[in-house]
């Protein structure tokens, strides 16, 4: 009996640590050009900084739009006065990853910059911003919560940001409590 329990609590400590968290691309098959190593530059450009249309994780479109600093989930304070983002992309060494940079701007003065990593994967650049926060102690008595987002091109050469979150842990994944959340945002291109 003692064996059957604790192999029943490692298997849902297994279970909750190998966290089934991926991006949900039925939400943006409609509207996506997918990226190749060939045409990467294709994100490149100017875009507003504030979100034409907002897609939720149940792939109902929204007016309630965001801006690229939410969704990208920078922390920075003067963003909030932005009204125009540029992109560039540089290619790297290793194959298939890209630095992205980001320059916002209020106006035509540069208010903000910042670059990720990024990977080449299934027509999207997967960013480096990985961020994990863990409470208490993390698939024991607490779980975790973490984000990441990936951009790429509509067929229309807007900007394209997807986004998810996961709330997970051993006690969540018992109870239910845990969360995976997916939602996409669509920036309008400038030039």
């Amino acid at each position: 009996m003692r064996n059957l329990v604790l192999i029943s609590v490692f298997t849902g400590v297994v279970l909750s640590l190998s966290s089934c968290v991926s991006f949900n691309r039925k939400m943006i098959q409609d509207d996506l050009s997918e990226l190749k190593k060939e045409n990467v530059q294709m994100i490149d450009g100017q875009y507003e900084y504030k979100g034409y249309e907002h897609i939720r994780n149940s792939n109902v479109k929204s007016d309630a739009t965001g801006n690229v600093g939410e969704m990208l989930n920078v922390k920075e304070g003067g963003v909030k006065n932005v009204n125009k983002l540029i992109i560039k992309s540089m290619p790297l060494a290793k194959d298939k990853t890209f630095e992205i940079r980001f320059m916002l701007l209020k106006e035509d003065s540069l208010i903000y910059t910042f670059t990720y990593k990024a990977r080449l994967k299934k027509g999207l650049l997967l960013l480096n911003n990985f961020t994990s926060q863990c409470d208490e102690i993390p698939y024991l008595f607490g779980g975790c919560q973490n984000f990441q987002s990936r951009i790429g091109v509509t067929k229309d050469h807007n900007l394209l940001i997807q986004d998810y979150y996961d709330n997970s842990g051993a006690f969540l994944f018992f109870f239910w409590a845990g969360y995976t959340i997916n939602y996409a945002e669509k920036y309008r291109r400038i030039n």
